[in-house]
């Protein structure tokens, strides 16, 4: 990480309700570790696109951190149906959503910047990309478009995936 976390970095993350989506158990275990060592306040997990969007509407996270390809419904589905929700429907429809993929191909990243996605991490993810992805998202939040058939961050903002430094905690 760059340097440790401030006083308010922590009092932050001990406020924050993160919801991750992810097929894999292990990927779930390992994200709910880090965001543990973080103090992230709560952590809810689901295990595929179709129980994220059931978790977004009954828990309202502060952020969600997702899987790109799962199985039945991937993470590019789940986001643009969370865009394209009605805010006072169920919860936040512009919450910060963090994809997370082996796929770091510019093609991806677009398709995922697309569909709604606030930041795209590159696997294997490092402690250090997701503390200052979660920082970035909560502090620095992105301006949304409306337009016909799209609701999300500008698409032609320029998103890349995210590339870890030297980090020591990974």
């Amino acid at each position: 990480m760059s340097g440790a976390p401030t006083g308010a970095d922590a009092e932050l993350f001990r406020k924050l309700k993160v919801l991750v989506v992810d097929d894999s158990a292990e990927m779930r275990r390992l994200l709910k570790a880090l965001l543990e060592s973080m103090h992230v306040g709560e952590i809810i997990e689901a295990r595929d696109g179709a129980k994220g969007l059931d978790a977004f509407a009954a828990h309202r996270p502060d952020i969600i951190v997702t899987d790109g390809a799962m199985q039945p419904m991937d993470g590019y589905e789940m986001t643009r149906r969370i865009r394209a929700a009605t805010a006072g429907e169920s919860a936040n429809p512009d919450v910060p959503i963090l994809m997370i993929s082996g796929h770091v191909g510019r093609e991806n990243v677009v398709h995922a910047r697309d569909q709604g996605v606030t930041d795209y991490l590159p696997k294997p993810l490092s402690a250090s990309v997701l503390y200052e992805a979660i920082v970035a998202a909560v502090s620095k939040p992105i301006h949304f478009v409306e337009k016909a058939g799209y609701r999300g961050p500008s698409p032609k903002r320029t998103l890349e995936a995210r590339r870890p430094d030297a980090d020591p905690l990974s």
